[in-house]
């Protein structure tokens, strides 16, 4: 199979799941890095197999950006990855994950706990949703995310000047 993994329900109902994983790709993995990406990659699946998605009205790249969120939490996330905010807050993955840690870190634990929790209880509505989960629109969010983001990268550029 083309990609890394993925998860899906099984033929018996939806709350049974099954987890694929691409053995070309497990093969590929940097010897120095196997145990960490193996382990990061079923984490993310795992968490596939606990979340909701809003009665599926969620965003695609808001349920990867989860699963990456706890993947990254758990230490496991590998040495590629970085913070930015350009596109869009959903592009999914890590992309998503390092928004999320943001928003953890903004609004206080669990708050991706509760996004989650929501999610079970009610169908995603972007207009809605994130004001009232935190109190603003995602883009507002977004965009002060990537204002942390400068801010961040002139603290380091001016440390670097000195």
């Amino acid at each position: 199979m083309d990609g890394v993994a993925y998860t899906t329900g099984s033929d018996l109902d939806d709350d049974h799941k099954e987890v694929h994983f691409s053995t070309r790709y497990i093969a590929a993995i940097s010897p120095d890095r196997t145990a960490d990406e193996i382990t990061g990659v079923v984490t993310h699946e795992l968490v596939h197999c606990f979340q909701y998605n809003g009665f599926g009205t969620c965003p695609g790249g808001l349920i990867e950006g989860v699963a990456d969120w706890v993947r990254l939490n758990c230490k496991l996330s590998p040495p590629h990855w970085k913070r930015e905010a350009s596109g869009s807050w959903d592009g999914g993955y890590q992309h998503t994950a390092y928004f999320l840690e943001y928003l953890e870190g903004r609004f206080g634990e669990g708050t991706v706990r509760r996004l989650n929790e929501k999610l079970r209880i009610q169908k995603y509505d972007e207009k809605t949703f994130w004001v009232e989960l935190l109190g603003e629109h995602v883009t507002k969010l977004w965009e002060e995310y990537g204002e942390k983001l400068k801010d961040e990268e002139t603290v380091i550029v001016s440390k670097a000047d000195a």
